[in-house]
């Protein structure tokens, strides 16, 4: 009986002496693996945090079908582009040719042409006159803002404005000059003669405006130029002439004006007052609006 108690109690603590060891080797082997292998997420929400989602990532956004390209500047290099316009203002119907000199900077050619005659009878005296415009020159444009604003510096190398007149006087009938009244001879009628040239052959000029004929914007062609300022082209020049001869209130005493000092004198009177108060277009005034295009 004593010998199976004790062999009882042999077998349990044998048993026990095992068991732990190789509880304690179960239960490392269990941390090891926990180690090596991922850990596991119970909670969706860091699940989603843990494990990235490959369509979420972000990629480079892809330009927008349709989205406008920003415009290329060209005609920035001298001479790289030629724009033309077409013009009227009170220079008559122009024209401008003009190249960049700069990306600010154009060169421009301007010129101006334009004439027309009529006749008109009044008081018993048929006068005629004829407006010729014709002008050329050049320019340097400055575009300080790199906008269509511009300021302009230039000359006029050819001035032929002028204004041309004639009046024939009928027999008998009185016409007043210098405040003196004559009267035209019946068997030799006065006629008169007059012409005006605005200014000097050559001037310079300046003005301002908005629109530049040769637009920087590649995809830009049309333009609508607009131009104020004047041209400095000295006083005007005004002729008179007369020929043929005058008399008194009765048809006597006639005279041929060639020979008459006195008539003479009233004309370069008169000539003198129309000089006078013609002198403010020595300002020759630009103004003028076109439609343009770069080629």
């Amino acid at each position: 009986m004593n010998f199976n108690r004790l062999y009882l109690s042999s077998l349990l603590v044998l048993s026990a002496l095992l068991t732990t060891p190789l509880l304690a080797q179960t239960s490392a082997t269990t941390d090891l693996a926990e180690l090596v292998s991922p850990a596991r997420v119970t909670d969706s929400s860091s699940s989603s945090e843990a494990t990235p989602d490959p369509s979420s990532t972000t990629k480079p956004m892809a330009d927008a079908p349709g989205a406008a390209a920003p415009a290329r500047e060209t005609a920035t290099k001298a001479f790289s582009a030629v724009g033309v316009d077409v013009k009227i203002g009170a220079g008559g119907i122009g024209f401008d040719v003009a190249t960049p000199l700069a990306r600010k900077f154009n060169l421009r050619g301007t010129g101006y042409f334009f004439r027309y005659n009529t006749s008109i009878t009044e008081n018993y005296i048929t006068y005629g006159g004829d407006i010729q415009l014709a002008s050329g020159g050049a320019s340097l444009d400055w575009f300080p803002f790199g906008g269509t604003f511009r300021l302009s510096a230039g000359v006029i190398a050819y001035n032929g404005n002028q204004l041309t007149g004639s009046a024939t006087i009928n027999p008998n009938e009185s016409f007043t000059l210098n405040g003196t009244t004559y009267y035209s001879s019946a068997t030799d009628p006065a006629h008169a003669s007059a012409t005006l040239h605005l200014g000097s052959n050559a001037a310079p000029e300046f003005s301002f405006g908005w629109g530049n004929i040769v637009p920087r914007k590649a995809n830009k062609h049309f333009s609508v130029p607009v131009e104020l300022g004047f041209a400095y082209v000295g006083y005007p020049n005004v002729h008179l002439g007369f020929t043929g001869s005058t008399c008194n209130e009765f048809g006597t005493d006639c005279q041929a004006v060639g020979s008459n000092p006195i008539f003479q004198e009233d004309l370069a009177a008169q000539r003198n007052k129309y000089q006078s108060d013609l002198s403010a277009l020595r300002f020759y005034p630009i103004v003028s609006i076109g439609f343009g295009y770069k080629f």
